[in-house]
């Protein structure tokens, strides 16, 4: 049984919005995160999810369905990339976590006995936590992108 438009994004709390507007919607927010991370030098560093442009659920929905929709092999690699810097993003981080810097090094040269033991378990459970949503993510936009693949072209 077919369903309207209007019907089927009801749970996305978009009432009488129709397919189109979903995915422009979609594209509007993912292009807002592109540009956030054009401005913003984010390497592999963890950030609080406050610091996104819009929710961490609304951006991984509107990358996953852009994804999903994407004809272009190349343009869906380069959206998964962008997509899967969300995992760095993540609930109660506060400040940035410095992972490592370009050179390589610790950032300051900081020597593991400088480091507070409460820090130090902070950073490895956002480590691992970093781990575990990106491959959540990875699931999910390969999911999207399998999509994308196995439609027949027009």
């Amino acid at each position: 049984m077919h369903q309207s438009s209007s019907k089927r994004f009801e749970n996305l709390g978009i009432p009488g919005s129709t397919d189109a507007d979903i995915l422009e919607a979609a594209h509007r927010l993912v292009e807002l995160h592109l540009t956030y991370l054009r401005e913003h030098e984010t390497k592999n560093d963890l950030f609080d999810v406050r610091d996104l442009p819009a929710s961490k659920d609304s951006l991984v929905n509107a990358f996953r369905l852009t994804l999903a929709t994407e004809n272009r092999t190349h343009m869906r690699t380069l959206l998964l990339k962008a997509g899967m810097t969300l995992a760095q993003f993540q609930e109660n981080i506060g400040r940035p976590m410095i992972v490592k810097s370009q050179d390589g090094h610790k950032p300051n040269q900081v020597r593991r006995s400088d480091i507070d033991a409460a820090v130090a378990r902070r950073f490895n459970k956002a480590l691992v936590q970093l781990g575990e949503e990106r491959a959540r993510l990875g699931r999910v936009f390969q999911d999207a992108m399998r999509i994308a693949g196995d439609k027949p072209l027009h």
